[in-house]
């Protein structure tokens, strides 16, 4: 009987699992659309201590020792090995971002977007959450949700991400409307 009754919650588990995860995310462009960005993200960074090992203390650094960095070029780094720089921080470990700018959308429609993260991160468009992974990790996907874009254009987009030690990744994607899975091109990005 215990099986059975396990059998039931896992599947009951399984299916409002994927039907919280097949909800469409909508997005609102930013207004006034900007003009006279420059291409890639800004960035703030702060050394963390070897306690960081969730996005709450992440930020808390940030917000006590954070200093601007070399703006980002976009969201696409990828694992390049231990000792090798996390993002444009100029470490190798121990490193807490905020990220900041817009993501423009060639066109309307609903988009997939999926980003990879080591350690955690949270990425919000429109101050929607499309990504979260609070935890130290190996690359992983930080969730898969679909967006739903009213009109072509810039939104706003914010990262809070932090690498603890060993190898660090940050990398994104998107399907566009009837398009196939694609690397989120730098160009699709813009800060002030």
């Amino acid at each position: 009987m215990k099986s059975l009754l396990g059998k039931i919650l896992a599947a009951a588990a399984l299916f409002v699992g994927t039907t919280a995860s097949a909800e469409i995310i909508n997005l609102t462009p930013a207004d006034p659309q900007p003009t006279g960005l420059k291409q890639g993200l800004s960035v703030v960074y702060a050394v963390n201590d070897r306690k960081v090992r969730t996005l709450g203390p992440a930020k808390r650094r940030i917000e006590r020792f954070g200093e601007p960095g070399k703006p980002l070029a976009g969201l696409n780094y990828p694992d390049k090995g231990k000792d090798a720089e996390v993002l444009t921080s100029g470490r190798s470990i121990l490193v807490s971002a905020m990220v900041n700018g817009y993501i423009k959308f060639p066109a309307a429609g609903t988009y997939g977007v999926e980003f990879y993260t080591n350690d955690g991160a949270q990425i919000w468009i429109s101050g929607q959450t499309v990504g979260k992974l609070d935890k130290v990790t190996a690359c992983a996907s930080a969730g898969r949700p679909q967006v739903n874009v009213p009109k072509a254009g810039w939104y706003d987009i914010q990262v809070l991400y932090f690498q603890k030690e060993g190898t660090a990744c940050f990398e994104s994607e998107w399907t566009p409307p009837g398009g196939k899975r694609q690397l989120i091109p730098d160009s699709a990005f813009g800060y002030k």
